[in-house]
């Protein structure tokens, strides 16, 4: 079993990418062009306020992130990902697929993963470099982590005030992008999204990091320091060197163990639930119902994880509508919840999902994304060693060409390898589905009213 799930992972990965290498290189060059000119437009633009470098710094990684929705929508679609749907729901999930809405709601989790595993601070040291030569090492123009740290540290109640006021922009447009459908408005929203959620990624950071040096000045980390100190004049009695076996401890645990849970482990798991979004609710509520054994002829709407805000409020709705304050308190709930439910809560949903496909085919994937990783630090490596011994202005110059040689081969098939995968759970879980047979659905919650399944659907 473990051969075959290698064998469908790595051969299927090759054969997608190589049907669609001439597109998908053509959308990651579009992407990487796009990401490239905003951030020397956003170096340019740094000389009138660093605050419009950090909107158009936010704006590149929407580039990069369109172009991977791109090629993951190609890739799913030559593996005929959508076409699992009936007919009827292929043409409401057109609506959830759109490229303004998933953006959106990979937005989260891709910023995030980007923050988590370093690349943020990489895109930032490269501007902050840009600007560095632009201004002078020596020179007075504020850069933008100064302008982050200054808001972070000397004006942080302007800081929330900020994040607050963006984030009320956003739902308002957002509002008016699904009333309107005008899909400048809907990148609109794309864009405040990004913004807001860097600033919080990166403002946060600089929060935390004002903290720690705050309470590293405090009574109680002294008062811990001398519990500390004690122990170990304790424990030097009898020959044992605390700090020395503290010290080992922590070693392994930030060396060995957190790296292996995390870059190994944890970034492909998140990136296979990032990249199930792609393919729409639809597809997702088809794959929880198959992983219950459940078919999809079975499904109610809005009973699902995967489904609409709005569907899941039809679904509980009993009794008649709300008016007055009831209907008020409705409409900010909506407001609210609603957003967090349809925005940030399906990557949460989608991670289950993948998590339950199993350990062989789980522990094959990781391996073979794994692998793919390696294949990019070697071709780093390579290119270091083929064009090293040149001073920073050159690095300083043609890095950009450079980074593009190496992920133009491997985050195709990256990206390709993540569709695979995601096909992969489907296949699996639509086993289970014919092989447990069928199963009666679950009874509704204990407020909703019985109904039978031909009720529902009606």
């Amino acid at each position: 079993m473990l051969w075959t799930e290698l064998r469908v992972l790595i051969v299927d990965t090759g054969r997608v990418w190589w049907r669609l290498l001439p597109l998908i290189m053509g959308v990651y060059l579009l992407g990487w062009l796009g990401s490239e000119l905003i951030l020397r437009t956003a170096v340019i633009l740094g000389d009138i306020s660093p605050w419009l470098t950090l909107i158009l710094f936010a704006f590149s990684f929407v580039c990069t992130l369109a172009a991977a929705i791109v090629i993951l929508t190609l890739a799913g679609r030559e593996l005929g990902i959508r076409q699992l749907l009936p007919e009827d729901e292929r043409e409401i999930d057109d609506r959830d697929t759109s490229i303004t809405r998933l953006l959106v709601i990979t937005m989260l989790p891709f910023l995030g993963m980007y923050a988590a595993f370093g690349q943020v601070a990489e895109a930032a040291n490269r501007l902050v470099t840009q600007q560095w030569i632009r201004y002078g090492f020596l020179s007075d123009q504020q850069t933008v982590l100064g302008a982050l740290y200054d808001m972070a540290t000397k004006h942080l109640g302007w800081l929330v005030a900020l994040l607050v006021g963006i984030y009320v922009l956003r739902r308002v447009l957002d509002v008016i992008a699904e009333r309107t459908g005008l899909r400048i408005v809907g990148l609109i929203v794309v864009l405040i999204e990004a913004f807001f959620l860097l600033l919080v990624i990166t403002g946060g950071i600089r929060v935390l990091q004002t903290f720690l040096v705050w309470l590293n000045d405090r009574v109680v980390m002294q008062w811990l320091a001398a519990i500390k100190n004690a122990l170990a004049d304790l424990f030097a009695i009898f020959k044992i060197d605390l700090p020395e076996i503290l010290t080992r401890i922590w070693a392994f645990i930030s060396g060995i163990v957190w790296p292996l849970l995390v870059d190994v482990i944890a970034q492909p798991m998140l990136w296979l639930a990032v990249a199930a979004l792609v393919f729409g609710s639809r597809v997702l509520s088809l794959a929880e119902l198959w992983r219950k054994g459940q078919p999809y002829a079975e499904r109610i709407p809005g009973a699902t994880a995967f489904a609409r805000y709005r569907e899941k409020r039809a679904f509980r709705r009993i009794g008649p509508p709300p008016k007055g304050v009831r209907l008020a308190a409705a409409r900010i709930q909506e407001a609210f919840l609603g957003d967090i439910d349809d925005k940030y809560l399906p990557t949460l949903h989608a991670l289950r999902l993948v998590l339950r496909a199993g350990p062989i085919f789980l522990g094959s994937y990781i391996f073979v994304y794994n692998l793919v990783i390696i294949l990019g630090n070697y071709l780093d490596m390579s290119i270091n060693w083929v064009f090293g011994g040149h001073e920073a202005q050159f690095w300083v110059r043609w890095e950009p060409v450079f980074a593009l040689l190496q992920d133009a081969l491997v985050e195709p098939v990256r990206l390709c390898l993540l569709a695979v995968a995601f096909r992969r759970c489907l296949e699996l879980f639509a086993q289970r589905s014919s092989v447990s047979g069928p199963i009666e659905v679950a009874e509704p919650e204990p407020q909703v009213p019985a109904m039978s399944t031909a009720e529902a659907r009606s």
